[in-house]
């Protein structure tokens, strides 16, 4: 399929070095639609949107006006739905006139326009291309990532003369607009192994690659990086911890990819700047999703938020901007911390959500000498102090800080500290008394030894979809499924600092509207004392990390007062089978009893 690469590859580090730095990125889903007045007509699907692509006119479309956008908001690559799953081209294409040129009466190619306005600006840029397409006649409907369906069913569809198509178009918009990476996307249908194979996916990123293009892991669900350059989690989703790879989280501002007049369920800006600094504390980009109408306009409250974003990262963006993940691969609880080398020291950015009110930051198990303190937006130098906690076997950070937070969204402390920065690797309890422990951060007790399966569902490297095996096996979601029958347990160890009482929830995830479908029981053991109970909710809150509408399920086993600090070990195992039901295990929690007021719980 694919043709002799036409320049040398570069190395994968030199490849990557841009989109390292980069941390942050937008997100444009554009193209033709449905006409609002055919909503309600007889007309079919297909007949719907064929008229939609001809009237397609974004008579208002400026892509400087985009690039200006994305460049004050602080974003330092775009990446741009050039083919969706309907197979409608963005750009004047060889290959095929179901594109912008032969098919509308606006008559641009946008991909053009962009990728000038990109390069007189300075900023990367990406293709989002979809591997599904619903409009290619030799597309076999039987590869579709939406139950079959297609625009004009070929019963005698040849999925190789189509894979021949997409290789030939990826060719030719490297060769006609030489972009910085490719967002692979509805590779679903190719999931069974031999299906898979018809990707190529060697072949496939080893061209991509020669042209100077990365790609990221929807090439076949490459979530290990076997082939692909980096890893796309899942919709709207943030990992729970460092993976310790390359990612991307992409993410809508609201609850749509594509513009929905209908849609006012906008993320706020402090929401959206607690993601930023979760990803990329967790060394990964950001890639935050715009959708213009269809005049080409991107809405208003995408730009307000984006200028928002950008003043602070004008202010703060050392903290962001060509980073490495922080020294602590865990949730913090209150932020996040990034990283950079300064000469022979380490600058520590935290990146702090929750500012304390005491005027007391406390940072647990940092064992390097601090140089320095000081706010990183206004430079203002700050106390620090270090004291030993014999009991929890753990350093602890006082700083000093204002009592009200210098920043209404997230302030920044620079902290400066001698050599490579150490950090306590252990899950650490978090200042506000609550322990969390992830399912991914787990170590897995089947009922049966299963021969070569790693007990630790991170080391599987598999984040956005379901793997199968025996026994507890990771699942979409950063979930854990199979954790169902008695003799099966979960492990974890977790440093506590803070002693007391607390209560044990289990934590599943479930979509918002679903019942908790959970018939067994579980039974915690904590430092000796166990509780134990079924699975009843007592309350579901939206999970900010997980895809729109997804929550996370609270179901509490008991209340145990734990009396020694330091090292924990914390065991959950099935004492009841769950026969008819396999729910989706995210987490164990600890929440101090103090904490739970008006049967409010933590996101």
């Amino acid at each position: 399929m694919a043709q002799e690469t036409p320049i040398t590859k570069l190395s994968d580090e030199k490849l990557m070095q841009w989109f390292r730095e980069a941390k942050f990125g937008m997100f444009i889903h554009f193209g033709a639609e449905i006409p609002e007045r055919l909503e309600d007509s007889d007309l079919t699907r297909t007949e719907k949107y064929e008229i939609g692509v001809r009237e397609f006119n974004p008579v208002d479309f400026e892509a400087k006006e985009w690039v200006r956008i994305a460049k004050e908001g602080g974003m330092k690559y775009i990446v741009f739905t050039t083919k969706h799953h309907d197979g409608f081209c963005k750009w004047d294409s060889d290959l095929t006139d179901w594109d912008v040129i032969d098919q509308t009466e606006f008559k641009r190619d946008i991909v053009a326009e962009l990728a000038e306005a990109c390069k007189e600006a300075d900023i990367k840029l990406g293709f989002y291309y979809s591997i599904a397409d619903w409009h290619h006649p030799e597309y076999d409907t039987s590869y579709s990532n939406r139950n079959g369906f297609h625009f004009h069913p070929n019963p005698k569809a040849d999925i190789t003369k189509y894979m021949d198509y997409m290789y030939g178009q990826l060719r030719e918009l490297n060769e006609k607009y030489q972009p910085s990476l490719f967002w692979f996307d509805g590779s679903a249908g190719f999931r069974n192994p031999n299906r898979k194979r018809l990707l190529g996916q060697q072949e496939m990123v080893d061209m991509l690659n020669g042209y100077g293009a990365i790609s990221n892991s929807r090439l076949g669900d490459d979530d290990a990086l076997r082939y692909v350059n980096y890893l796309s989690m899942g919709d709207n989703m943030i990992p729970t911890g460092n993976i310790g790879m390359d990612f991307e989280s992409a993410q809508t501002m609201n609850d749509s990819w594509h513009y929905n007049a209908a849609d006012e369920d906008w993320k706020s800006p402090e929401q959206l700047l607690a993601n930023l600094i979760d990803i990329v504390g967790k060394g990964g980009n950001y890639l935050l999703n715009v959708g213009p109408n269809s005049r080409g306009l991107i809405p208003e409250a995408s730009v307000s938020r984006l200028k928002i974003m950008g003043d602070w990262l004008k202010q703060n963006g050392d903290a962001i901007y060509g980073v490495e993940a922080g020294p602590h691969p865990h949730d913090l609880g209150w932020g996040t911390i990034t990283q950079r080398k300064e000469g022979e020291n380490t600058l520590l950015y935290l990146n702090i959500v929750d500012w304390p009110k005491d005027g007391n930051f406390q940072l647990y198990g940092l064992n390097n000498k601090v140089v320095s303190a000081r706010l990183l937006a206004s430079g203002k130098s700050l106390s620090v102090e270090s004291t030993y906690n014999s009991a929890a076997g753990l350093n602890t950070l006082t700083i000093q800080v204002p009592e009200s937070a210098p920043d209404p969204y997230v302030s920044v402390i620079a902290l400066e500290v001698e050599g490579d920065a150490l950090m306590d690797q252990a899950i650490l309890q978090q200042r506000d008394g609550t322990v969390y422990l992830d399912g991914f951060q787990a170590i897995i007790r089947d009922k049966e030894i299963v021969p070569n399966k790693l007990l630790k569902p991170l080391d599987h490297k598999t984040f956005t979809v379901p793997k199968k095996g025996e026994g507890i096996m990771p699942a979409h979601g950063m979930t854990l499924n199979g954790f169902t029958e008695i003799g099966q347990a979960l492990t974890w160890d977790f440093r506590l600092v803070q002693t007391g009482t607390y209560k044990v929830f289990v934590v599943n995830s479930i979509r918002e509207g679903q019942p908790l479908n959970a018939d067994g029981r579980l039974k915690a053991t904590i430092a000796g004392k166990s509780v134990e109970n079924e699975l009843v909710e007592l309350e579901r809150v939206l999970n900010p990390r997980m895809a729109t509408q997804v929550m996370n399920s609270f179901a509490e086993l008991g209340t145990l007062t734990l009396q020694n600090a330091g090292m924990t070990t914390v065991s959950l195992e099935v004492t009841s089978e769950f026969t008819d039901s396999n729910p989706a295990f995210r987490s164990l929690m600890l929440i101090p009893i103090e904490k739970i007021k008006d049967d409010k719980f933590p996101k």
